[in-house]
């Protein structure tokens, strides 16, 4: 009986050390913001302070912002190229270039498909994933048209986040956490177990529950927690496998590429 025990003690810490993500510590960056919103692939910096959107890189700093659109609810900036803004309270989008001049504003009160949105996420250059509250459906939304390419069937309930890449989405509600692909059908849909948040990574996911980053394999299912130091996680966001970690005017990075133990 006592083997048995001392085996099962084994295993089980065999399976702890074995659920663990480790990283490596890499720069803190200074930055005094309201708000972090990420770094793109070329290491530029974007954040937003009193509702204005920046970006700085390089020694070099650009701004926007447009008070008539009401709170910056959402940005991403998956193509630097070509940013997405989204101000839920006027219902509207605005589409940005690398040195955040306008190329593109739709104000979804006033085209012919008119659409209540509470998400927004890009899909490719002409188009971006929107969440419609009024249908809860969620949408590939062309911006050239102004025209939805696909939607989904409705969810049974409203969504809290998303995040997308340029073929997949992922929408989190209170219940569930459900994969669509680019063509609006479900892949994927899996119990929230107290998620907060959540990232893509390549097409896997970061998850933020309330004691801690999570990684999750989309092809294997497993998920591990990432062993960080005790930072408090409000704001993250990850680039070519780097996690961001916002606190106390600083921006934490860590690598992710080191594998499990």
């Amino acid at each position: 009986m006592k083997k048995i025990i001392f085996f099962l003690i084994i295993l089980g810490s065999i399976y702890s050390v074995s659920a663990q993500r480790n990283v490596i510590a890499k720069d803190t960056i200074a930055l005094d913001t309201n708000r972090f919103l990420g770094i793109d692939t070329f290491g530029a910096t974007y954040f937003a302070k009193d509702n204005i959107f920046y970006k700085k890189w390089n020694n070099q700093e650009w701004q926007f912002g447009d008070f008539i659109l009401g709170q910056l609810t959402e940005v991403s900036i998956l193509n630097p190229l070509k940013i997405v803004l989204f101000y839920e309270s006027s219902n509207t989008v605005v589409l940005v270039d690398k040195y955040l001049s306008e190329i593109d504003r739709i104000n979804f009160n006033t085209i012919t498909e008119f659409k209540s949105l509470s998400l927004v996420s890009p899909a490719n250059d002409n188009s971006i994933w929107i969440f419609d509250v009024n249908t809860q459906q969620l949408e590939v939304f062309d911006t050239n048209s102004d025209k939805t390419i696909v939607a989904s069937q409705p969810l049974s309930e409203l969504a809290t986040r998303q995040q997308s890449n340029f073929n997949y989405c992922w929408v989190l509600s209170d219940n569930t956490l459900s994969q669509f692909n680019i063509y609006g059908s479900l892949l994927n849909r899996i119990d929230n177990n107290g998620f907060i948040d959540i990232r893509i990574i390549n097409n896997d996911l970061l998850i933020l529950k309330t004691d801690g980053l999570y990684y999750r394999s989309t092809e294997t299912e497993e998920i591990e927690k990432i062993n960080l130091p005790e930072i408090p996680i409000k704001q993250f966001y990850v680039t070519n496998e780097i996690l961001y970690i916002y606190h106390q005017s600083k921006i934490y990075s860590f690598d992710l590429t080191p594998q499990k133990n």
